[in-house]
């Protein structure tokens, strides 16, 4: 497998040059061939791992992760899945070098560069997903300066880690230097805490020139005259037992905040480090103001190629509409799918799946009766309904006697449709194996207890539907 060649395009998306590559995934630079000039950075697996499928879910778990966050100081992923032997990542692609490259940096400047990266990881540790391996070489640089937390790959993620295994506990999880104390354990025993550990260290390393873990003194036995209220906050954040640390990544942000506010900060650290002179650095990030996008700007060509071309070129076209959707679109949406052609629709739904309000629900289910959008269209009010709190609305206006429509399984399952598992109870016995195959699928998207007893109803599945029945 290793002379396999990467995709020349993933969706929407042709892969360009190599960016780089590292021992699990190669990169490489994308453009969007629906928008010239639009590039990202696709990340894929490399090929000697494909058939480690603990190491795969891995890699794909950070794009499902990061899907479900959203902060300016997160970095964004467009999407993820599969491509042929290929699993991937499409994300925004961040050209201004990392954080190790501000070594030696002012340390006020590096100090306010990282208030809103505490900001990031309280969203993350909020929704229960706590980073790991925080360390300069994982914070980057968007073109516009601000920067990003990236690669999520060895998360903990809690209430995931039960059903797969992402992480065993004999695995040391962490970089050297950086790693608190708690994860020499077991890595899945850990907290947000662990993160505000890293951070720390970070700070201690990049104001006092010299990494934590090698002098394990305070700031200023390292650097004569370090302020003494900052020097506080990094060695609360430094604490080796997490019980006597700093809570938690909102007070981390607050108090370096308030810190930049204070007297004490005035004139303090707004020079380079002893030995570092400004030109001895690399400039880390492009200065220049961040440029909002209209949402025509941005969807319309997705739009206008739906209507045209091949059904090659209609499919990425749908790719980039479905990816390139932001919070906030779902009004733009709703109007498209008013006027879209019949070749469109699936795709418009798909997006206002993604991101759509409780206006977007009754659109949807108005393409019920659409065979060329009703899948999508169904799937999609599932997840407007499940975000907005209209179970009820939805599970009315999908509901059929027995299993019904396939196409209708999924959206059914994710919306917790207990007589559809009823009838896949009665009816498994005599279910073709496409259908079982299909079924199980769905089954994946049911609440945990209806899981549960779809898994023991359909215990002898066989074939392909094993290994879908042993993923419920």
């Amino acid at each position: 497998m290793s002379g396999l060649r990467p995709p020349a395009q993933i969706g929407s998306v042709r892969l360009l040059e190599p960016l780089g590559e590292g021992g699990m995934a190669l990169v490489f630079r994308g453009e969007d061939r629906f928008r010239p000039g639009v590039q990202s950075a696709v990340k894929l697996l490399r090929p000697e791992v494909h058939r480690d499928a603990d190491l795969v879910r891995r890699f794909l778990r950070e794009g499902d992760v990061l899907t479900r966050l959203s902060h300016p100081s997160l970095v964004e992923i467009h999407s993820f899945g599969t491509s042929g032997a290929w699993p991937y990542l499409i994300m925004e692609l961040l050209p201004g070098g990392s954080l190790k490259d501000c070594r030696g940096e002012a340390p006020a400047a590096l100090v306010r560069r990282l208030v809103p990266v505490c900001g990031a990881l309280a969203v993350a540790h909020a929704a229960g997903v706590v980073h790991r391996d925080l360390k300069p070489s994982n914070m980057l640089f968007a073109g516009d300066g601000h920067l990003k937390v990236t690669d999520f790959g060895v998360c903990f993620w809690e209430g995931e880690e039960g059903r797969t295994r992402a992480t065993r506990s004999q695995m040391v999880v962490g970089t050297l230097g950086y790693m608190a104390p708690e994860q020499h354990g077991d890595p899945r025993r850990v907290d947000g805490r662990c993160d505000v550990y890293a951070l720390g260290a970070i700070l201690f390393e990049f104001t006092t020139g010299q990494p934590y873990a090698q002098v394990q003194l305070p700031p200023a036995a390292v650097r004569p005259g370090f302020p003494p209220r900052l020097a506080g906050i990094i060695m609360r954040a430094l604490q080796p037992d997490p019980a006597k640390r700093m809570a938690d990544m909102n007070t981390f942000g607050h108090e370096l905040s308030t810190w930049l506010d204070s007297a004490e900060a005035v004139g303090w650290g707004e020079e380079p480090l002893p030995g570092f002179a400004a030109r001895d650095r690399e400039q880390a990030t492009v200065a220049g103001p961040r440029r909002e996008e209209g949402v025509e700007n941005r969807l319309g060509p997705y739009l206008d190629a739906l209507g045209t071309g091949p059904v090659g070129a209609r499919r990425a076209a749908a790719e980039g509409l479905v990816c390139g959707v932001r919070p906030g679109d779902g009004p733009w949406l709703e109007a498209a799918l008013a006027r879209a052609p019949e070749g469109a629709r699936f795709a418009l739904a798909r997006a206002l799946g993604k991101v759509g309000g409780a206006e977007a629900l009754q659109p949807l289910l108005g393409l019920l009766s659409d065979p060329f959008a009703q899948r999508e269209a169904a799937e999609a009010a599932a997840d407007v309904a499940l975000r907005t709190g209209q179970l009820e609305s939805a599970r009315a206006a999908l509901s059929e006697a027995g299993l019904g429509a396939p196409w209708r399984w999924t959206a059914r399952a994710a919306l917790g449709d207990e007589a559809w598992v009823r009838a896949l109870v009665v009816e498994w016995p005599r279910l073709t194996p496409p259908f079982r195959l299909q079924s199980l699928e769905a089954c994946r998207s049911l609440p945990e207890g209806l899981r549960a007893r779809a898994k023991a109803a359909t215990a002898d599945a066989s074939g392909q539907a094993r290994s879908l029945w042993e993923s419920l």
